[in-house]
């Protein structure tokens, strides 16, 4: 009987779960609903709220898509970078992104990933980050049936091969699940976003070193060194500096 009540009580768990990642998709399909008719800027704020929640790339892409339509072409850029930092490989994305370069004066193109980060990305893109909390979530539940009936039943070979089998699922999906968390967390890469003031490159952290470069609004560059409030960036294989990171949108 205490078995049942604790799969009964999982599976509500695991119902309730779903119900939840449910709702959020209707949230989501409430905001296209705007966006479809043309009204962007109210679909704007329903996006952000989302965005909030939930780390599906189709979130900040539609942001990014609405702050296009409305003119705002470095914060479309940002979201739509902030897209590609969630499914790196989304063809729709780059093209986008490409879109949004025509509005900037700049154009450096940042060099490409190696094999292994490109193999990485594309297991990634298999399955999104909502996805993968679900899935965690369920294995963490199986795992404490298998441990409830083992404490109630005895031991059996059965119950201990299904108890270290989800043991090792857990693991792994939540190894998987902090290795995204932490790297969603990290900025590796940002944009030139000030635009009242000139931005420029300079051959050390501080602003009484060389002036390399002078860089506009728009431009995408990779994170290489951080200290204090300066950041050294590279925006192409010719142009690389350090910057001040309040010039920079992180991603």
């Amino acid at each position: 009987m205490k078995a049942r009540k604790a799969i009964l009580f999982c599976t509500a768990a695991a119902l309730l779960a779903g119900a939840l990642y449910a709702g959020a998709r209707e949230d989501f399909a409430a905001a296209n609903r705007k966006y479809e008719q043309g009204l962007y800027a109210e679909a704007l704020p329903l996006y952000l709220e989302i965005s909030r929640h939930s780390g599906d790339w189709q979130v900040p892409y539609n942001i990014g898509n609405c702050h296009y339509k409305l003119g705002n072409y470095l914060a479309a850029k940002v979201y739509y970078l902030k897209a590609r930092k969630l499914r790196p490989l989304e063809p729709a994305i780059a093209r986008n992104i490409a879109m949004t370069n025509r509005h900037f004066r700049d154009d450096a193109s940042l060099p490409g990933p190696d094999f292994v980060t490109r193999a990485v990305w594309t297991l990634e893109s298999k399955i999104s980050l909502d996805a993968l909390s679900v899935l965690l979530l369920l294995a963490v539940l199986l795992l404490n049936v298998f441990l409830f009936l083992l404490l109630t039943r005895g031991r059996s070979r059965k119950l201990l091969y299904a108890l270290a089998f989800s043991l090792l699922v857990v693991v792994g999906l939540g190894s998987c699940h902090v290795g995204r968390i932490a790297a969603l967390g990290r900025s590796a890469s940002a944009v030139v976003g000030d635009a009242e003031a000139d931005a420029q490159l300079h051959s050390g952290p501080g602003a009484d070193n060389t002036v390399l470069f002078k860089v506009n609004p728009g431009l995408e560059v990779r994170i290489i060194d951080r200290r204090g409030d300066w950041v050294q960036v590279t925006a192409s294989e010719r142009i690389a500096g350090w910057i001040e990171k309040k010039r920079l949108v992180l991603i």
